[in-house]
């Protein structure tokens, strides 16, 4: 049985020996051919340092007319590298493999293999650009070269920028607005054109005229195109200018300093530098309003304590229409400065503006984070940012006037004012990445990505998990928190209202710590007119009768439990005037749910030396929100959150945008679809809701309705569209007529206060629940 074996071991000897032999045999009869695949090929073994420029040359070639081919046609990738290798041995060069992932593309060393010697030649009389020059296989060569290039750093040349603590803190790291790794990304806000509203703008300063718009801009005091603000006795007039500097200051100029949206265009609106009237304030909010995309506002009313005011019935009306109307249909975005008179114990709910719906509120933290002795605050209150602090803080760097004893750059421009054209300048950023972001989306956006700061602060958290404290308001604007989540923000639904009946009272005020207390309730069946399912904004309206109105406190309870000291004491206010129809507002309830038991809790700190008897005549709530259900709102906090990590912002991922609309400016209460649906749900049962398509017919018709239905019943909802919103300007009973235009100033809102006249009383607000129109 052995024997049998034999012959099979001869023949497998055999085929052993022949197999040795091959191996030997064919790397030197067969050409290398470099390791290919599809996915991926294996590290090199030369490098930019054993191949430098002026040694290496880059070739696409062809297989030419004998090449074998692949079945979709292509030239055969095998063929492709041994032409390379025989094109770089005919040049006198080594083929150093394809070029990354382009197919064709070589690149061809003048380096030995083994020898590890740069720069030699292996046939000296070879001259590789001739060769490959004339070569019949080589499509397109180039020798390399060193190219130029830096790393995108945020190393300006402009000699203020070390001094912007506010842009980048090295000293106390994490107070600043995190802004870098935005500009990093190339969003500076390009595209965007913000317009300070105030006294002027020096549009031809160097570190502003390459951004300046020109369309953007007014002067309302002289009434001619060219805002450039006037020299004056104070020399005060450097106020516009400095938050325009603050915005769009233009970088690497070696000049000042550097804009927070240096990409963005500014525009000016000269109104604070003379007599200010109800009707200018209203054209200065709604002027260029399809060029101007945000409007930075750091002024108002007196910041003394005492004063109660806001805008008038004609700028109510512009800034109603501003949001309806601006920017297509999205709705022009309103920055207002929260306010100076932290010293004498001011608020900002007594300032009409800050309290408004219509407005993003901004105060002012130092650069340590806390709030400074000027700042107000309130329950209206959106956010913070940087801004001065106490003679031993810093303060905002940013460009100045020439005119007069100006240098062209400040490091002193103080107070609210600095605070208000920073956010208005991060604004701008998320605009840049999400331009179809409507007025509402911003305010969201906010809420949304502030963080706490000052820890002393009364934080509270709300029923739906936002942080929340009258001093910060949601916290500190964050840019990087805020272009992130603005590129992945899908707008939110349309804005309804629910508007209770005017309540009569007629009750006395009790003395603390007993409290006069009035309970709403707001059911389902109340809400399902409006379809609002979660909060944003509830402001509640009061008329009041005290002799010293700085000794009323008036408290807000949410049916969460959220509270808000919607009326603060003022220690000053011995107004003999109290509240007439004056319009408080809170935040604190953002996103929680809207149906529920809300109280109000009115309390008189007068000592008991004292015996003015306080009376509460009326007062009425509105609630605003959307239909937005609070499942909803969480999942959006936690896509925000997700958002963080940057990987939606570095990647091409991108939401539609619908859209603008061009809006007849002749409409007085235009309504679209990307924009704005205030529904009315008014207690009386027989009001309903109008109902809107939301095109130029819709608009049509709304004005129809206004004029038809002054205040009354609104007919049958229609199928879709936006909806007319309880009235909110009208005048109250008594006072038809009453609105008047008085000569006056408005504050800039500089750590110092500044001047101007009070403008009268508070707003006029009323009208029955339920009534028709804006």
């Amino acid at each position: 049985m052995a024997t049998s074996y034999f012959p099979t071991f001869l023949l497998l000897l055999f085929l052993s020996s022949v197999t040795l032999l091959l191996v030997t045999l064919l790397p030197s009869v067969v050409p290398s051919v470099p390791y290919r695949s599809s996915s991926s090929s294996p590290p090199s073994p030369w490098t930019s340092q054993s191949c430098g420029p002026g040694q290496s040359w880059a070739v696409r070639l062809h297989a030419g007319p004998h090449h074998e081919e692949e079945e979709d046609g292509e030239p055969s990738s095998v063929l492709l590298d041994l032409v390379a290798n025989k094109v770089a041995e005919q040049a006198g060069l080594q083929n150093l493999g394809q070029i990354g992932q382009l197919e064709g593309h070589y690149l061809l060393c003048s380096v030995k293999p083994g020898t590890g010697s740069a720069g030699r030649i292996w046939k000296r009389s070879i001259q590789p650009g001739n060769v490959l020059a004339a070569h019949p296989h080589v499509l397109w060569y180039s020798q390399e070269t060193v190219l130029s290039r830096s790393k995108r750093s945020m190393a300006f040349n402009d000699p203020k920028y070390p001094k912007q603590w506010h842009l980048h803190n090295d000293v106390n790291k994490g107070m600043d607005i995190n802004l870098t790794g935005v500009w990093e990304r190339n969003i500076t806000g390009q595209g965007v054109t913000v317009v300070v509203v105030d006294d002027g703008v020096e549009h031809t300063h160097q570190d502003i005229q390459p951004n300046y718009s020109p369309e953007g801009s007014y002067d309302l005091n002289s009434n001619d195109p060219d805002p450039m603000p006037h020299p004056d006795v104070h020399s005060d007039n450097h106020h516009g200018t400095r938050c325009a500097g603050e915005i769009a200051a233009v970088p690497n100029n070696s000049i000042c300093a550097v804009g927070v949206a240096y990409g963005s265009k500014v525009a000016g609106i000269r109104v604070l530098d003379g007599p200010l009237t109800d009707s200018l304030e209203a054209i200065a909010f709604n002027k260029h309003y399809q060029v101007n995309d945000i409007y930075s506002c750091s002024w108002g009313p007196d910041d003394d304590g005492r004063t109660v005011d806001g805008p008038h019935p004609l700028g109510k009306a512009a800034l109603q229409h501003g949001v309806i109307a601006g920017r297509r249909g999205f709705g022009s975005i309103f920055v207002v400065a929260s306010g100076n008179g932290g010293q004498f114990d001011d608020n900002c709910n007594y300032d009409g503006y800050a309290n408004s719906i219509y407005t993003i509120t901004i105060g002012a933290v130092d650069e340590n984070g806390r709030m400074p002795f000027y700042a107000e605050e309130c329950a209206a209150m959106l956010a913070v940012t940087f801004s001065s602090g106490g003679s031993k803080l810093r303060n905002i760097v940013t460009s100045d006037w020439s005119l007069q004893h100006g240098t062209g750059c400040t490091e002193y421009h103080t107070g609210t004012s600095a605070a208000a054209p920073l956010a208005a300048g991060m604004v701008a950023l998320m605009l840049q990445v999400r331009p179809c972001l409507s007025w509402r989306d911003v305010q969201h956006i906010i809420t949304f990505t502030a963080t706490k700061c000052d820890n002393s602060a009364d934080w509270r958290v709300n029923g739906a998990g936002f942080h929340h404290s009258h001093q910060h308001g949601f916290g500190l604007l964050n840019a990087w928190r805020l272009v992130n989540a603005a590129k992945v923000w899908e707008s939110v639904p349309f804005l309804v209202s629910y508007q209770s009946a005017v309540i009569k009272e007629e009750v006395t005020i009790l003395t603390y710590p007993d409290e006069l207390v009035r309970t709403l309730n707001v059911s389902a069946a109340d809400l399902r007119h409006s379809g609002m399912e979660t909060l944003e904004h509830v402001t509640v309206t009061v008329t009041i009768t005290h002799r010293s109105r700085s000794n009323v406190e008036i408290v807000l309870v949410c049916p969460s439990g959220m509270t808000s000291v919607i009326g603060a004491r003022r220690a000053v206010d011995n107004d003999p005037a109290g509240f007439q129809d004056w319009t408080f507002s809170t935040v604190r309830c953002w996103g929680e749910r809207a149906e529920g038991q809300y109280t109000l809790r009115i309390s008189d700190h007068q000592p008991s030396s004292k015996q003015f008897v306080g009376v509460l005549n009326q007062w009425k709530m509105t609630l605003y929100g959307s239909s937005m259900t609070f499942s909803e709102v969480k999942e959006r906090q936690r896509l925000v959150e997700e958002a963080m990590s940057g990987k939606y912002l570095d990647s091409s991922f991108s939401l539609p945008c619908p859209p603008g609309l061009d809006i007849p400016p002749e409409i007085i209460n235009p309504f679209t679809s990307n924009n704005l649906k205030v529904n009315s749900a008014a207690a009386h049962q027989n009001t309903s809701p109008v109902s809107l398509v939301p095109a130029v017919a819709g608009l049509l018709c709304s004005l129809l309705v206004s004029l038809l239905h002054p205040g009354g019943d609104a007919g049958p909802p229609g199928p879709q569209g936006p909806t007319v919103p309880a009235q909110e300007m009208g005048t109250s009973p008594g006072q038809e007529g009453a609105s008047r235009e008085s000569g006056g100033g408005r504050p800039r809102r500089g750590g110092g206060g500044g001047r101007g006249g009070r403008r009268g009383g508070g707003g006029l607000r009323g009208g029955a629940a339920g009534g028709a129109g804006l």
